[in-house]
């Protein structure tokens, strides 16, 4: 009798073993999510350390020899948490899958390739209620050691980024897709990040994006959605350098005005009133543009009619060098002296065209290549760090 106690002592020690190497498991998974001390995980890995010190307790107990009574007390008792730490778990599972808690969700945005990663106590995962274009909820991987970077660490960070290279395809991947892929990239390069949800007045669509709280020029909205979409519409002119749009861009939020965008290179200000002015020379320009191209139009039909005309004359004259009809002579000689006349007339107007180009260029240079129309005016702005 006395060797079966012992043999059930140690039993219960090894169970105690596996029971702590499950719960101090169970506490680096919960542990990667910031929170779960304030959820049931905490009370489930509590339930397994007090279990594992009673099996501890109780094979101490047994091989000791004391009393049978008091044997049967322990092993009740540890039968006792057993079922109330099964309850435990059951009750946090089901609260975990049909509400919510206060703890921040897990997600699964690592692989299995990542699990060293996944290990590591200062990565944790958020999944928000936003949807990305498969689907999915967006899924924020978190890095705790991240800071907060200064305004040149951002734009450095953005320039070697390529979320903006992705292409926005309707249902491939889209607004919340380019917003989660950047605040991870982020967040792995060391840098903390937010992730944005916007909504707007009357039908227009949500929109997403991202912010980074900079440690010189405070909070920074960032837009790298890319490609002809409702979400980013790129509006280059008709230079050849239009034709390359950088998709990295300052975003200027704030409730009750319309939602700006600007080219990160552009954007010397953070404040709401530098981009209105900076809209406004841009619709001056487009106005400058506009008229320029017309003037363009017309200096094109008047040089097509000079053409006409030194042809009608060339026909007239016939190839011939004498006129002996007089009258004949000064309506060609005529002819000719308006053609002199208006040659010159396009020459100046030529120059003048090119000279206004060369400013317009200028300008566009000044102001970028590259403008994005406004989404519409902000109603409600949602940041998640």
């Amino acid at each position: 009798m006395e060797s079966i106690k012992k043999l059930f002592g140690w039993l219960l020690l090894f169970l105690g073993c596996m029971w702590t190497g499950l719960a101090l498991t169970l506490a680096l998974f919960a542990g990667s999510s910031h929170g779960w001390l304030y959820g049931l995980h905490f009370f489930i890995v509590t339930s397994f350390v007090f279990v594992s010190m009673l099996l501890f307790y109780g094979g101490w107990h047994l091989l000791k020899g004391h009393a049978p009574r008091r044997d049967r007390n322990v092993l009740k008792l540890i039968v006792v948490f057993i079922v109330l730490e099964m309850l435990i778990v059951a009750l946090a599972v089901g609260f975990d899958e049909n509400t919510q808690d206060i703890r921040i969700p897990k997600c699964k945005p690592l692989s299995n390739t990542d699990v060293f990663e996944f290990l590591q106590p200062d990565v944790y995962t958020k999944e928000l209620q936003y949807v990305k274009a498969s689907g999915s909820p967006v899924c924020l991987v978190n890095y705790k050691n991240a800071t907060d970077p200064s305004w040149d660490e951002l734009r450095t960070f953005l320039q070697q980024d390529d979320t903006d290279a992705h292409l926005f395809q309707e249902g491939v991947f889209v607004c919340a897709d380019f917003a989660e892929l950047l605040h991870n990239n982020a967040e792995a390069s060391g840098i903390r990040a937010a992730f944005v949800g916007v909504d707007f007045r009357a039908d227009e669509e949500a929109h997403a994006l991202n912010a980074f709280n900079t440690t010189d020029k405070g909070l920074v909205y960032v837009d790298c959605t890319s490609g002809s979409s409702s979400t980013a519409i790129a509006e280059p002119t008709d230079s050849e350098a239009g034709k390359a749009c950088a998709h990295d861009k300052i975003a200027y939020v704030v409730e009750g005005n319309e939602y700006g965008l600007m080219s990160i290179d552009k954007a010397t200000s953070l404040d709401y009133e530098f981009y209105e002015a900076y809209r406004r020379e841009w619709e001056e320009l487009k106005i400058n543009r506009s008229t320029y191209n017309t003037a363009v139009a017309t200096y094109n039909a008047d040089a097509k009619a000079y053409e006409e005309a030194v042809v009608a004359y060339e026909n007239a004259v016939g190839g011939r060098t004498t006129i002996r009809d007089p009258e004949e002579y000064e309506r060609l000689k005529k002819m000719f002296n308006d053609l002199r006349t208006k040659e010159a007339a396009l020459e100046l107007r030529e120059n003048e065209l090119s000279a206004w180009r060369v400013l317009l260029d200028e300008r566009q240079a000044e102001l970028g290549w590259c403008h994005w129309e406004s989404l519409g005016v902000v109603t409600d702005v949602e940041i998640c760090w």
